[in-house]
This record gives C-alpha cells, sequence and structure tokens, in this order.
C-alpha cells in the first residue's frame, strides 16, 4: 500500500465506521418508537413487555465483551458485517413471525442485540484504535460514533413520522431486510481496507480481567459509565412514552429528538477536542453533571421537550468518547478491546435496570417521575466516580512490560 492512498483510505474507513454507527440506530429507534404499539399487540402491560427490552439492553452489554474479541481476532469490519446480518435476520424474523412474544424476546432481545453490539462503540473503538496515533484517537471516535448523532436526527424524526403510517411489522420487515442483504455485504466487502492488528504474542493474549480485576481506575471508569448506560436506555426505551403521557405533540416530540441529535453531534466533536486541552476527569465529571440537570428537567412541569434534549444531547456522546479514551490510554490496543467491552457490560447492566424499573414505576404509580429522580441521583455519583476516581488515571505500569505492537501495523 503506497503512502499516497493512506490518507484516502482511511478517509474511507472513517466514513465507513460513521455510516454504521448511523444506521445501527435504526434498531433501537424502532423499538423505542413502537414501544407501545408492541406492547398492545401481544397483550402486555408497559412492565411485562418491557422485559423484551431489558432482555435485550442486558444481553448487549453481555455481548459487547464477546464482540470486543471477536473485532480483535477477525477485524471490526467483519464483525460488523456478522452484526448487520444478525440484526437484520432478528427484525426480518420478528415481523414474518408475530404470534409469540417468546420468539419476539429470543430474535429481538438475543439476535438484535448482538447485532447492536457488533455494529457500534466496540468495535468502532478498535477500528479507530488502528488507524490513528494517540493523540488523534479521541477526535477520530468522536467523528465516528457522531453517526448515532446524525441517527436521532434524520432517522427518529422518520420513524415517529411512521408510525401512524405504517404498522410494527412492516418497519421492521423493511429495516431487516436492509441490515441484512445490502449493509452487511458492504461491510463485509469493505474489511479487506481495514489494517491488520499486528502480530501478537502469548504475553500480548494476557487476559483483560487478569490485568483490570485490581485496577481501581477500572471500577471507577465503570461505576460511572453504569450511569451513562442507566440514562441512555431511559432515553432508548421510556423517553417517548413519557412524552406521549405528558400530552405533548407528536411535532414537538420530532424536533425534540433531532435537537438531541444535533447536540450530540457537537457533545462527540467538542468532547474530542476539548479532551487534547484539558484535564479529562474533570471533562467526564462535568458531563455527568450536565446529564443530571438535563434529566432534573423532565420533573419540570410544562417546560416542555427542548430544554431536556439540548441539556441531553450536550453530555450525550461526550460520556462515551472520553471513557474510551482513558481506555485507550490506560490500557492500549492490546486489551482495550476486551476492557472496553467489559465496560459496556457494565453500562448495560445500568440500562437493563433503567428499562424494566422504569416499566414497574409507571404501570405502579402512571408515571416516570421516581424513575427519572433515580436517574438524576445515578447521574450524580457517576460525576463523583470520574472527579474523584480517575484523577490518577495514565497508562498502567503493568502493560509497560508487553510487547510492543509492530509499526507496521499502523496507519
Amino acid at each position: 500500500m503506497s503512502r499516497t492512498r493512506i490518507p484516502a483510505i482511511t478517509f474511507a474507513l472513517v466514513a465507513i465506521g460513521f455510516a454504521v454507527m448511523f444506521v445501527s440506530t435504526a434498531v433501537k429507534g424502532l423499538y423505542q418508537v413502537y414501544f407501545v404499539d408492541l406492547a398492545a399487540h401481544f397483550g402486555q402491560g408497559r412492565a411485562q413487555f418491557a422485559w423484551s427490552g431489558s432482555v435485550f439492553m442486558l444481553a448487549t452489554g453481555l455481548m459487547s465483551p464477546v464482540v470486543g474479541a471477536l473485532s480483535d481476532r477477525i477485524g471490526p469490519l467483519r464483525t460488523s458485517a456478522a452484526g448487520a446480518l444478525a440484526a437484520g435476520l432478528a427484525l426480518a424474523g420478528v415481523a414474518l413471525w408475530q404470534q409469540s412474544l417468546a420468539f419476539f424476546v429470543l430474535m429481538f432481545g438475543l439476535a438484535g442485540a448482538f447485532g447492536l453490539a457488533a455494529m457500534t462503540f466496540v468495535p468502532m473503538g478498535i477500528l479507530v484504535d488502528r488507524l490513528f496515533e494517540e493523540r488523534n484517537k479521541g477526535l477520530a471516535y468522536a467523528v465516528v460514533t457522531n453517526g448515532t448523532a446524525i441517527g436521532f436526527i434524520v432517522l427518529s424524526p422518520l420513524w415517529i413520522w411512521l408510525q401512524p403510517q405504517a404498522s410494527w411489522g412492516a418497519a421492521f420487515g423493511v429495516a431487516g431486510a436492509v441490515f441484512a442483504v445490502p449493509v452487511a455485504v458492504a461491510l463485509w466487502l469493505a474489511s479487506r481496507w481495514e489494517p491488520a492488528s499486528g502480530q501478537r504474542t502469548a504475553a500480548v493474549e494476557t487476559s483483560a480481567w487478569t490485568v483490570v480485576r485490581r485496577d481501581p481506575i477500572f471500577y471507577a471508569l465503570a461505576a460511572s459509565f453504569f450511569g451513562c448506560g442507566a440514562t441512555m436506555a431511559f432515553i432508548d426505551v421510556h423517553l417517548i412514552a413519557h412524552w406521549q403521557g405528558q400530552g405533548e405533540p407528536r411535532l414537538a416530540m420530532g424536533y425534540g429528538m433531532s435537537t438531541l441529535g444535533v447536540l450530540e453531534l457537537a457533545s462527540g466533536i467538542v468532547s474530542g477536542a476539548l479532551a487534547l486541552r484539558f484535564n479529562k476527569h474533570r471533562l467526564l465529571a462535568g458531563f455527568y453533571a450536565l446529564r443530571s440537570a438535563s434529566m432534573l428537567l423532565l420533573l419540570v412541569p410544562g417546560l416542555g421537550v427542548l430544554p431536556f434534549a439540548i441539556g441531553f444531547g450536550a453530555s450525550y456522546l461526550g460520556t462515551v468518547i472520553l471513557t474510551s479514551m482513558f481506555c485507550f490510554e490506560r490500557y492500549g490496543s492490546r486489551i482495550k478491546g476486551k476492557v472496553f467491552g467489559m465496560l459496556f457490560l457494565v453500562h448495560q447492566l445500568g440500562a437493563f435496570l433503567t428499562v424494566q424499573l422504569g416499566a414497574w414505576s409507571f404501570d405502579a404509580t402512571g408515571s416516570y417521575r421516581h424513575t427519572i429522580a433515580a436517574l438524576v441521583a445515578v447521574t450524580l455519583c457517576s460525576s463523583a466516580c470520574a472527579w474523584f476516581g480517575l484523577r490518577r488515571a495514565g497508562p498502567l505500569p503493568a502493560l509497560n512490560d508487553l510487547p510492543a505492537m509492530p509499526e507496521a501495523a499502523r496507519q
């Protein structure tokens, strides 16, 4: 590969990663918008049907270390291709056979969860890790993950508009066909361009858990990331239902989600740029404090959708990008995929609890107020973990003894 072609190929791979993150939002977006319709279709209350979302969130977390290890072994884009195929089969499968709730949970909650995990943050973090030198990784990861922001801006209003026009089965079926064929095939073909991970030795294959289990920085990262997952799950499953219960107009919900996406886009770029100049543990604590304040706004009667959308959107990707950057710097490319996967497992444990507890709270009280108040407290704790627990985060000394990755493996 010639030197003159490297920037073009790198740019193309970043664009592909961005596109993968963009289309992946359809998996959760469709479930989010059709959540009430799906519960009614299967004859379930929200708390009963929320188990499908809870299983999905938990399975996504359990799949994250698997996806990290798979990305290390076969490459992130091949992993994403397998994820697109799995997501497509899951969506198309539940659209074709709508009679069984158990089948829905099995397909969407497990196969769909693998598909989403394989198309989002962990594989894309490994792709960026292979493409860029240390200083540029944060900003590059921000660009790639902003695909989710554009998904909010473009696709969320589309699903909200589509919901009264088309049944959930039709929407899931079409999306499934798109994932299973053109997206999966395109990603598999594009995987030929991605750089290799470099040669590994027995020392490099050291268990990630062996490295992190006595590392207090890992536990501080995981505890703070729990709050990220808990709040994101509220957006993914309960936010539209909460706004519907508040009597918000469909148009207002649409531009609220778009606004959230626009600010998410900005927060991704800004967090990556700020991390080059300022202390990352303070930035991360600040993003969690902002998220806590934005959740508090949902409890203010008559405030509308915009104040929350602005505050939450501004914090949305900053927490993921900065957590990833701590992972880059502390654990390096050798076990970064596995460690980031473990962090996403904790992230999704928070998501699992929010989905189910939110549904139980709604069924018991008729509102999400108790759930929202709990999330305000959880994100304040996340802010404290970042502020006090990550002050001395840096490269883990034990990893310095591992063989360096060959320079030829990087672009």
